[in-house]
């Protein structure tokens, strides 16, 4: 009998604890292996760009079928929409805003949403960002800004393939940027 009582005390004591920390499943909840690795690439993707660090930024994509898309926050108007189908673009543009602009910040929702396909070698990555540079002191854009701030939601291919030391490795293949529109900006920071 008192076995008994120890184990159900056990358990009871078990339980308490964990609700005591909040919402149970996410106590519980592990994440696959390949949800920790496409975190650290988008993890190396911000970080990289945050600390302009192009090597470590450019690292997260395949180069191989590298696709960039980007709306520039006209939904409707495909005319100034930017297409980058070439790595070197990608590069190229990153170096001009690391030229440009300094102290760079990138804010991401997490976690993001992940969705694998079935034999777990893609997914599809989403998440929101917020992404604001400035300008280095005495200097000034067009206008007299000091910097930039965009803001929009990312969509990002991965891929598991192969890497030169032939170790399975995760990266960005795609990355569809669903840019807000200044109204858009506004009214999602209650803007005037």
């Amino acid at each position: 009998m008192l076995k008994v009582f120890a184990k159900i005390t056990g358990l009871l004591l078990t339980f308490v604890l964990l609700a005591s920390c909040g919402d149970v499943s996410s106590v519980t909840k592990v994440q696959s292996k390949e949800l920790v690795l496409i975190n650290q690439v988008l993890r190396d993707w911000r970080e990289g760009y945050q600390s302009e660090d192009l090597e470590r930024y450019m690292g997260a994509f395949w180069e191989d079928g590298f696709l960039y898309v980007s709306d520039m926050g006209t939904d409707d108007d495909k005319t100034d929409d930017v297409i980058f189908d070439d790595i070197r673009d990608e590069r190229d543009a990153a170096q001009r805003v690391f030229a440009r602009f300094q102290d760079i910040e990138i804010e991401l929702s997490e976690p993001p949403e992940v969705q694998l396909n079935t034999d777990r070698t893609r997914a599809e990555v989403r998440n929101h960002y917020r992404i604001q540079g400035f300008v280095a002191d005495g200097d000034s854009l067009e206008g007299g800004y000091t910097g930039w701030f965009a803001e929009g939601n990312n969509v990002f291919t991965f891929e598991l393939r192969t890497n030169g030391d032939n170790q399975p490795e995760w990266r960005i293949t795609e990355w569809r940027d669903e840019a807000y529109s200044e109204e858009q900006i506004r009214a999602a920071n209650n803007l005037p």
